[in-house]
């Protein structure tokens, strides 16, 4: 009772101690350089493992770092402006060090469109008491501190004196190493991803400035002259495309492509109608991007996040040609790509299974009877709580990670779980391919299925995705590509299958996409470029 008594006591007063403005700053400043940044000095040390540069340059972001201080903390704003960033700070770099990432304007997306389903599997009892150490500690220690300010002419004087003496300090000693500095920040860009509070104010200056550039505007259309015009002869039945949008699934774990576990089993069966595409590359290493990406007329070079928002996209042309838009998501939301054709989002729990997207398709198909194009939007292999994704029957690689925290389970465990959900994704495509042949009567029918991007299993200490795309590791950008068809529809459709498997080595990307699934269903317009068609060089027309 006397300890909690004391406890109690201690927090009745109204401060614990009291520092001069200027101590606070620098003790604030210290405290995030120190407490926030282990990954920013083991990288920058791991590139140039030299004392005396490290030193210096921790010299310098000190000083910085309190010069910016000494700008945005003034009298009663001090301690809320302290205690957002404490937290703030905490929270990104909890999840910077759990799974090795790094913070851009793309994790920011990523962040800001995280739905309450991901954000709740990437919460855990760790991070409550790392959390709490980081930020929630932090944060009391500084609401109980007083701080002694002088006067407003003094404050001021000794502000400037202090920004002054920051810059001239830095300058001169970057200056003594111009040369050595300069060349270190040409080559080493990507660091400033791991610096908290730099990266995350980057990021949202970067993302503020283009929200701004593109206020609201009109749409802007997208294959205006879009118009079917069939290069095949007597079809006899309406198509049938089905296209699969996986999740996180990456080429390296697809026994199609050569990995040694047998990931992909549930589509033996149909191996000679199926093609596997083994050089194909993201356009981004989120969601955020990637999938907005996937069904925009602009490569990945020219497309903006927030400019796709305003501009039509393949659902857009397609439908404007004459054919039955579906979309069918087991996430939420399609980052605005499907809001001007009928959408349908399954799940209404915490997480579903992939398989409630193929339930009911066969069903709307025979009532529509007509041309279709549907969009089934996977889960699949979404990270951390990858043993989420799978049911019981499809856990074929064991011992299994069973929490959200991969880098308190061995490399086993996480390869494992990550592979049964690929087994599962192979599963559902085998489900959805067995329905297409049931239809084989009433449709011509045909499925493509990719992934958004990869994943990041542990590979140099590396987790989930959403890397800069600039440093992205192989496994975040290089995803699978499955294409099936059976040969009834390769005949209709002009389509040479031996030719299209001389090109399975090609590298690809979601560049092709849109023009190939233009040209395969015969919709004409100005947009379509025939060199991006994957299939074109083999067919017919």
């Amino acid at each position: 009772m006397r300890f909690f008594s004391k406890i109690s006591s201690l927090f009745a007063k109204d401060f614990w101690w009291q520092i001069k403005s200027y101590q606070f700053n620098a003790i604030f400043s210290l405290f995030t350089l120190f407490a926030y940044n282990k990954l920013f000095f083991e990288k920058l040390w791991n590139i140039y493992p030299s004392l005396l540069f490290v030193s210096l340059l921790t010299l310098v972001l000190f000083l910085l770092l309190n010069a910016a201080c000494a700008l945005l903390f003034w009298p009663r704003m001090t301690k809320f402006l302290a205690i957002v960033l404490t937290l703030i700070n905490g929270g990104v770099f909890y999840f910077m060090y759990v799974y090795n990432v790094a913070f851009d304007k793309v994790m920011l997306m990523n962040v800001l469109e995280t739905d309450v389903q991901e954000v709740a599997a990437l919460l855990s009892w760790d991070m409550v008491w790392m959390y709490f150490l980081l930020a929630i500690l932090p944060s009391i220690l500084i609401y109980k501190t007083k701080i002694v300010y002088n006067t407003p002419k003094k404050l001021i004087l000794h502000k400037i004196g202090l920004i002054l003496g920051a810059f001239l300090i830095s300058a001169a000693i970057i200056a003594g190493g111009y040369k050595e500095t300069a060349q270190f920040l040409r080559n080493n860009k990507p660091i400033k991803y791991l610096l908290v509070p730099v990266n995350y104010f980057s990021a949202v200056i970067s993302v503020a400035k283009k929200q701004l550039r593109s206020r609201p505007k009109e749409l802007i259309k997208v294959g205006k002259d879009a118009v079917l015009q069939p290069y095949w002869q007597n079809n006899g039945k309406p198509n049938l495309f089905v296209f699969v949008v996986g999740e996180t699934a990456r080429a390296a774990n697809f026994s199609l492509n050569g990995y040694e576990r047998d990931t992909n089993a549930p589509l033996k069966p149909f191996k000679a109608d199926l093609l596997s595409y083994k050089n194909v590359y993201s356009c981004g290493t989120s969601t955020a991007i990637s999938l907005p990406c996937i069904f925009s007329a602009r490569g990945r070079n020219d497309f903006d996040k927030v400019e796709s928002r305003y501009h039509e996209n393949l659902l857009d042309v397609v439908q404007r040609a004459g054919y039955k838009v579906w979309w069918r998501g087991n996430v939420t939301g399609c980052k605005g790509i499907c809001t001007r054709v009928e959408t349908q989002m399954l799940c209404d729990k915490d997480t579903c299974f992939d398989d409630i997207l193929n339930k009911g398709l066969n069903e709307r198909a025979l009532k529509e009877n007509k041309d279709m194009f549907v969009v089934l939007h996977q889960l699949g292999s979404h990270g951390p709580t990858y043993y989420k994704r799978y049911p019981k029957s499809a856990e074929k690689f064991a011992p299994n990670c069973m929490t959200e925290r991969l880098d308190k389970c061995s490399r086993e465990e996480i390869v494992n779980v990550y592979d049964n959900t690929i087994y599962y994704t192979s599963d559902n495509l085998a489900d959805l391919i067995k329905q297409l042949e049931s239809l084989k009567g009433k449709y011509n029918t045909f499925m493509l299925y990719v992934s958004d991007h990869g994943e990041s299993l542990g590979e140099n200490n590396i987790y989930l995705h959403a890397a800069p795309y600039m440093v992205a590791p192989d496994e975040q950008i290089h995803v699978p590509m499955i294409v099936w068809f059976d040969d009834e529809f390769a005949q209709k459709f002009h389509l040479d299958r031996n030719c299209l498997k001389t090109k399975l080595e090609n590298e690809y990307s979601h560049d092709n996409l849109f023009h190939s699934f233009l040209g395969l269903m015969g919709i004409k317009t100005s947009v379509y470029n025939a060199e991006l068609d994957i299939f074109n060089q083999c067919q017919q027309k």
